[in-house]
């Protein structure tokens, strides 16, 4: 994780650039210290594909990153969740005004799909399924259609189905994505089945975690604000399950990602399974 992270912060300077003073507020939130697990995830089902050069998983990691710091920009914004730290610093919104933040968060989702168009490794149909997956994954029936269920349940009592979508789509999506992005060029169905079933669970288990992170650690750990779904009267895993199930389904999940993943007989595929079991047994 720190090798891709070296990388992907290299690029997110490079693209990002320094000449005026949106790419400034762009560069705020993109810089700041970040797990990167998404980016870690499209490098490891990369290395099980032999059609990536190490450039376009650097360029594909880099375009997931930026979209998902536009959605954390956004997600921060008063009219969203109204959260006031971010990734240990101020929310955008909070330092450079909240117009400035919306309009960072827009140019942050265009240049994810710049980066992938002005990819040189990336045949043309290659970037047209990546910047479908990424759209897809983050657009009306993806990570948007999750916010708005996510606001829309807010002082609801919900159940297991609709948290465990509301998390899928929110979330999970965009995980999935990281590791489909991973797999362009791979023509063998029964492979990319496998990677986006381990993907959905895994993604699903990250936000899990996320619940329990949220109910048992601090502020200075998680580098966010802590009371946020409690402050906006969001139903969680925690909520919903307890947290004694909660964290039995997200270890769960993993252990069943980690199966269709091992069924595919793969030598390489142990960065991968390190990566899920770092995703649901992680603490911050």
């Amino acid at each position: 994780m720190s090798q891709v992270k070296e990388q992907v912060y290299s690029n997110i300077d490079k693209k990002i650039g320094n000449s005026n003073s949106v790419e400034e507020i762009m560069r705020y939130s993109a810089m700041a210290e970040s797990k990167m697990i998404r980016a870690a995830l499209v490098f490891a089902s990369g290395k099980l594909n032999k059609n990536l050069s190490s450039k376009s998983l650097v360029n594909l990691s880099t375009s997931v990153e930026l979209m998902h710091t536009y959605s954390l920009i956004h997600d921060d914004l008063p009219s969203m969740d109204n959260d006031d730290f971010r990734r240990g610093k101020e929310s955008s919104h909070n330092k450079f005004g909240e117009a400035n933040a919306i309009l960072a968060g827009d140019a942050l989702q265009s240049l994810s799909y710049e980066i992938i168009c002005d990819d040189e490794g990336l045949t043309s149909d290659e970037k047209i399924a990546a910047i479908k997956l990424l759209a897809s994954s983050c657009g009306k029936i993806g990570m948007v259609y999750g916010q708005y269920l996510d606001i829309k349940s807010e002082s609801e009592s919900i159940d297991e189905k609709l948290i465990e979508n509301i998390h899928t789509l929110k979330t999970g999506k965009l995980i999935e994505c990281s590791i489909l992005l991973g797999q362009l060029g791979n023509s063998k169905k029964n492979a990319k089945d496998a990677f986006k079933t381990f993907g959905k669970k895994i993604g699903l288990a990250f936000q899990i975690t996320d619940d329990i992170l949220e109910a048992t650690s601090d502020k200075e750990t998680l580098g966010k604000d802590i009371n946020s779904d409690l402050k906006n009267n969001k139903s969680t895993y925690i909520s919903v399950l307890g947290i004694k199930k909660a964290i039995e389904k997200s270890k769960n999940l993993t252990l069943s990602a980690i199966s269709d993943l091992e069924a595919l007989n793969s030598k390489d595929n142990n960065i991968l399974i390190e990566l899920a079991k770092y995703i649901s047994y992680r603490e911050n």
